[in-house]
């Protein structure tokens, strides 16, 4: 990979507003790239507990300005301490731009 974009790329990053109430978790993904882009952008929640298995799955194609965040969908999951959940944001311009993040609870209790 070329050095500058080896760089842009380690400074994008994907970030995620998280709001707690009792086991409502609302989570925001959040986006900032170093370059503009029109970009696919995938995001998918899991979650399993007591009560079965969901997975859920979006895809779309954004365009991001350089040094801008940008806020994608807003997911709300009720997690309770047994459960186990995970949110993963993937971006690609489909060239050379490739990031994901995961998310799960642990990280922010």
């Amino acid at each position: 990979m070329h050095p500058f974009l080896l760089l842009a790329a380690l400074s994008s990053q994907i970030t995620f507003d998280t709001v707690r109430d009792g086991e409502i978790y609302t989570i925001t993904p959040q986006v900032t790239l170093t370059q503009s882009c029109v970009c696919q952008v995938q995001i998918s929640a899991e979650r399993s507990g007591k009560s079965g298995k969901s997975t859920t799955r979006q895809t779309r194609t954004i365009h991001f300005s350089a040094n801008q965040l940008t806020s994608l969908s807003r997911i709300s999951m009720n997690i309770s301490t047994q459960d186990s959940a995970n949110i993963t944001v993937t971006i690609a311009d489909g060239s050379h731009l490739q990031l994901s993040r995961e998310w799960s609870p642990e990280e922010k209790m």
